[in-house]
């Protein structure tokens, strides 16, 4: 990648094993005193037991699993743990990965272990403006709603108990309950600005559900996507340059205005997505999780506090958060013991791993090596191309003309070693289906 080629030192893993590499640097940053003793002693519970933890996974394990040779793991454990401020950033390949949870977890601690957790150039937990409600579930939890639920309804919840840190509905269990009956039957679905017929695992399923078992199925989007042409019924959605929004996202420093600046030809009919919901709310009955009348009351509510109405917020545009650093110095983590849980009491009471711990990818080459025999690749899906966004943009001429055809990528050596060239027509087959 354009990353990869500018660094210092590249790590070339196999896809799915960062959690090993991660576990094998904490080994040797612990292992040879390079954490910061200071942070850690002030700030941080469990490291004793984080360090005995780690002691099973030294370099020479991960070597093996991760693809990386040992000593280029060593050199990045000393690099990560005396250069002063450091940050880690990743994307949809982790976050994505059968792992991800135990993944995430474990590079949190290599921050938290070297003391870049919340100082200027680290890993820092950025202020909201305060005179603004938040929006983001990621500062507020109820904007959720599940404490709306009943626990009955909660546990009628397709994949309720399995993923006990997953706010909703697990997505691959609900399309195969569409389609199996188990645990249950959905009757109908309202998808609104997603496409997982190309998006979701198994868009087969997705597929079948949605053509030959879900009784009524409601699509929200601006195109007649694959997964809409499938829909019972088709809302046409307002598009950003058509919504009024304070925007608050994952842009948690800030607040931004943003202001209609244009109508479609069809506004008459495109509908902001989040005024049909409160409609639809009121008609169900549910006042008690959307009291405001519609979508301007919502968001005059969302600024009360500050004494701004929605227009002069407009007229504002930008909102800042006082940020500030080190905020645990004086206000402590947001744990029950105010300090950064190496081993994490919320997943052992949840009955989980309470440190980092590493599995296997499914049908990868360690853990199915007779699928392996078979199909000889690993392969990686949702990777970004231009000029597209996941998978939006392919309905816009201009931008399909740039890339007319889907393509797959392929290790040159082993484009060589089939016999191909670049621009050949290839089939893409794996135990599931094929492309």
């Amino acid at each position: 990648t354009s990353a990869a080629r500018a660094a210092t030192q590249h790590l070339q893993l196999r896809p799915g094993t960062e959690c090993a590499l991660a576990l094998a640097l904490l080994h040797v940053i612990i292992g040879e005193g390079l954490h910061d003793a200071d942070f850690v002693a002030r700030h941080c519970t469990g490291f004793a037991e984080l360090a005995e933890h780690v002691l099973a996974f030294p370099p020479e394990w991960a070597a093996p699993i991760t693809r990386v040779p040992a000593q280029d793991i060593i050199a990045a454990a000393r690099a990560l743990a005396t250069t002063k401020p450091a940050s880690l950033l990743w994307g949809n390949g982790i976050d994505t990965s059968v792992n991800a949870f135990q993944t995430g977890r474990a590079l949190l601690l290599l921050m938290a272990v070297t003391g870049n957790l919340d100082v200027p150039g680290g890993m820092v937990h950025w202020v909201p403006p305060p005179d603004i409600r938040c929006k983001s579930p990621l500062e507020n939890k109820k904007v959720l709603g599940m404490h709306l639920l009943s626990p009955d309804r909660k546990a009628r919840m397709i994949g309720a108990g399995r993923f006990p840190f997953g706010p909703g509905c697990h997505q691959p269990s609900f399309w195969q309950a569409c389609v199996s009956g188990e645990p249950y039957r959905p009757r109908a679905v309202w998808l609104v600005g997603t496409n997982p017929m190309l998006t979701a695992t198994r868009g087969d399923v997705v597929e079948a559900a949605l053509r030959d078992h879900v009784e009524f199925s409601v699509v929200s989007d601006l195109f007649l996507t694959p997964t809409a042409q499938l829909a019972d019924l088709v809302l046409p959605a307002a598009h950003w340059l058509e919504q009024d929004d304070v925007v608050y996202f994952h842009k948690l420093w800030c607040v931004l205005a943003r202001r209609k600046l244009a109508r479609g030809p069809d506004s008459g009919e495109a509908r902001d997505d989040r005024a049909v919901i409160l409609d639809l709310a009121h008609r169900l009955g549910l006042d008690e999780a959307f009291p405001w009348p519609d979508w301007n009351a919502y968001l005059n509510w969302l600024l009360e506090p500050s004494g701004m109405d929605f227009r002069a917020f407009a007229e504002k545009g930008l909102v800042l958060g006082p940020m500030r650093y080190r905020k645990h110095e004086t206000d402590g983590f947001p744990t029950s013991s105010g300090k950064v849980e190496l081993v994490s009491s919320v997943m052992a009471g949840a009955g989980r791993p309470p440190l980092p711990v590493y599995v296997e990818p499914p049908q990868s080459p360690v853990s199915a090596p007779d699928v392996a025999a078979a199909y000889p690749f690993i392969l990686m899906s949702g990777c970004k191309v231009l000029p597209f966004f996941h998978s939006e943009g392919r309905q816009i001429d201009t931008l399909r003309r740039l890339r007319p055809e889907p393509r797959v990528a392929v290790h040159p050596d082993a484009l060589a070693r089939l016999g191909l060239v670049d621009g050949d027509p290839v089939r893409v087959v794996s135990p599931h289906g094929q492309a």
